[in-house]
């Protein structure tokens, strides 16, 4: 059995039934992301809104292009997210890990982990579209309200997945 230098041990956990039907939702946010900005590329104007306020009414303006900036960032994300999941044995726990309890709570982690990609993958491509509508005059802004529903999911993702860890420690 292989240790880290903090010793840690390093398990190799195969994925779950769940984990892999996380990561499904999760590439089919990153999809329907680049398939949005493909479809309503054609009809965008070559200025659209870039930022937006807290009441979601967009304050900032550049070029249609920044489109593909967040949708590299949704890629990037979900590429770190995948890759530091290969490796739980360095994240950081609420709990002491030991022989007894690293495979639970590796997993754990992983799955809180896998959960937050699928979530961001979502808010990303909710934000796209919501720009694109925008942008083309269909909308006055983002709806806060989607925009805080994805932030609380993921908050208390995280807030379940940490209270789990804690719990079975």
């Amino acid at each position: 059995m292989k240790k880290t230098k903090k010793g840690r041990i390093i398990l190799k956990i195969p994925r779950s039934r769940l984990e892999i039907i996380i990561e499904v939702v999760a590439v089919l946010g990153l999809v329907a992301h680049a398939l949005l900005l493909l479809h309503y590329w054609a009809v965008l104007p070559e200025v659209i809104p870039t930022h937006f306020n807290f009441a979601g009414e967009a304050d900032g303006w550049g070029n249609r292009n920044s489109l593909f900036f967040l949708l590299a960032v949704n890629i990037g994300l979900y590429l770190m997210i995948t890759i530091f999941n290969f490796f739980p044995h360095i994240f950081n726990y609420v709990v002491e890990i030991t022989a007894k309890n690293a495979r639970e709570q590796y997993y754990n982690a992983r799955l809180m982990m896998n959960f937050m990609k699928a979530e961001i993958a979502w808010l990303f491509a909710y934000i796209e579209w919501g720009t694109v509508q925008s942008a083309l005059g269909n909308a006055a802004g983002l709806d806060q309200r989607i925009i805080v529903g994805f932030l609380i999911a993921i908050a208390i993702s995280m807030l379940y997945f940490i209270w789990k860890s804690m719990s079975s420690g």
